[in-house]
Parts: structure tokens; C-alpha cells; sequence
């Protein structure tokens, strides 16, 4: 149950003592995308369609996602120190220091995202989003924004339902629900510093590609 920006450093440490990269971003992805409390939620305040859109595109992104990197993109291997009290002493000054590092990046993001999430839905041209054309594109848009947004967890869910009250489309509201929670810049970054720029922006391509699926297939149903 925790936040795209807090399992970052978990992500890091994972990697680095085991060297399996599908794993590790499956653990990374999982925390966030598959929340048990916010999926109940999700059913809960939501239509089923919504809700299970989100639950089979989370599935996907972390059963999915990580294998297909590994498998197509090469990494540097890294080397795996052994498990000793030096060791974890020298992992666990890492992670603490990781987790200032993603508090740092994560706070001012938060609250940017929260001002361009409040401008989105009443900037939103409400009868511009009534054709199929428009549905898309605010899918697409809503999704391009959320992938890099840094939000806290749960805040995802708020976000959708002042999307729909804005007027847009319920596609809108399930790209935020998938691309929100699950990644971010902040941990784009953290992919980026243990692997490299293609793992971290294939991640965000799969999150983005996965959300733009899911908010078309909800406008068609």
C-alpha cells in the first residue's frame, strides 16, 4: 500500500541485491497499482466498469510491464554484495538516503500537481468532450499529465471524480486511476539513476499506452 514515490527506494534496494529487473519493477508497480483499499474504494464509488478497467489495466501493468522490459532491453548487469551486517548496514544508509532523495523531489511535485489538477477540471470545455473525437483526446491528455504526476496515495480516486464532475468523460477519469497512482517522475528518476533512461521510459510508455487502453475501451462500453 504505498505511494508510486515511497516504494521507489524499495524498487532500488531490490534491484541492487538481486539483479532481476522484471521483479523488482513488478514490486514497484504492484504497491501502488494494486492498493487493496483503493481498489475497494474504486468499486465502491465508482460504476463496475470503471472500477474493473482500473483493476484488469493494474494487472496487467505489473504482471506485464516488467517481464517485457527485461526481456527486450538489455541492462548492465550489476554485482550483488553479499548479505552480511556490513552490508545491510551500507543498504539500509542507502535506502534512507534514497527516501530523502524522493522526499525532496516528491513534495514540490505533489503540490504543482495538485494546482494543475484543480486548472484541468475548471479549464475542462465541457461540450467540446461530447463527440467520440473529444473523448479521446481527453483521455490522451489526462493521461499524458498523470503519468508524470506525483500524488499521494489515494488521491487518484478525489482527482477522478472532480474529472467527472467537470464533465469529462468517464475515460478521463480511468487514464488518472491508472497512470496516477502507478508511476511518476520522481521514480522515473529512481529507474533511471539503478538502470538506464530506456528502462524508466519504458515504464512510463507502458503506464501511458495502458491508461490511454483503458479510458477508450470504458468510453466505448
Amino acid at each position: 500500500m504505498l505511494c508510486s514515490c515511497c516504494v521507489a527506494p524499495v524498487f532500488s534496494g531490490m534491484y541492487e541485491r538481486s539483479s532481476k529487473l522484471g521483479p523488482s519493477l513488478a514490486v514497484m508497480l504492484a504497491a501502488p497499482a494494486l492498493n487493496p483499499a483503493a481498489l475497494i474504494l474504486t468499486f465502491m464509488l465508482f460504476a463496475p466498469r470503471i472500477a474493473v478497467t482500473r483493476l484488469v489495466a493494474a494487472g496487467c501493468a505489473v504482471f506485464f510491464t516488467g517481464v517485457l522490459i527485461e526481456r527486450f532491453i538489455k541492462v548492465k548487469p550489476i554485482n550483488c554484495a553479499p548479505a552480511d551486517a556490513e552490508n545491510d548496514e551500507w543498504l539500509l544508509k542507502r535506502f534512507l538516503r534514497s527516501c530523502g532523495q524522493v522526499a525532496v523531489r516528491t513534495l514540490p511535485l505533489i503540490a504543482v500537481g495538485v494546482l494543475i489538477s484543480m486548472a484541468i477540471a475548471m479549464w475542462l470545455p465541457v461540450g467540446a468532450l461530447a463527440s467520440a473525437r473529444g473523448q479521446m483526446v481527453a483521455t490522451i491528455v489526462v493521461a499524458l499529465i498523470a503519468v508524470p504526476l506525483a500524488m499521494p496515495t489515494f488521491f487518484e480516486i478525489p482527482l477522478a471524480l472532480l474529472l467527472l464532475s467537470a464533465g469529462a468523460p468517464a475515460g478521463a477519469a480511468v487514464a488518472m486511476m491508472i497512470a496516477g497512482p502507478a508511476i511518476n517522475l520522481p521514480s522515473l528518476f529512481t529507474i533511471t539513476r539503478s538502470t538506464n533512461w530506456k528502462v524508466a521510459g519504458a515504464v512510463a510508455f507502458a503506464i501511458f499506452a495502458l491508461a490511454i487502453a483503458g479510458g477508450l475501451v470504458v468510453n466505448l462500453l
